[in-house]
């Protein structure tokens, strides 16, 4: 299993955040690994959608858990392998702390841990700071 986590602290608040990551159509204006994304429905627990990868196939995810201005779950189905993504808001003292987290559960998960989860580690700080200079510059 590979868990990959990063929190960065930002002067937007949490709905300015949560408005960009309801905005399912454009996470790739900030998140760079992404080609692009669709959400079938609303925003919410059980709605599901298409996400590509640069470079790798679609996959379908789905809204395991939403908690407005707080919390959401997405998870996707590889084979004998999970990815979980959990996005955390948190506002203390007046600043936000944003968190994402990645996990890879199931058989394979080392084997895509290896294949995907060394880019999605490197890659994650910048994507946070891309969605954090959005959000501050909205």
């Amino acid at each position: 299993m590979l868990v990959t986590k990063y929190t960065i602290e930002t002067s937007a608040s949490s709905a300015t955040i949560w408005n960009i990551w309801q905005d399912v159509a454009n996470w790739n204006t900030w998140d760079q690994g992404i080609e692009c994304s669709i959400l079938k429905g609303l925003f919410q627990t059980g709605s599901s959608g298409t996400l590509k990868p640069k470079g790798g196939p679609s996959l379908t995810f789905t809204l395991t858990l939403v908690e407005p201005l707080k919390t959401f779950i997405a998870e996707s189905k590889l084979p004998f392998a999970q990815i979980i993504v959990s996005h955390f808001l948190k506002e203390r003292q007046g600043k936000t702390f944003v968190t994402h987290q990645t996990e890879m559960k199931g058989p394979l998960a080392f084997l895509f841990a290896y294949l995907i989860g060394r880019n999605i580690k490197k890659n994650l700080p910048q994507e946070m700071m891309a969605l954090i200079k959005k959000a501050e510059t909205s």
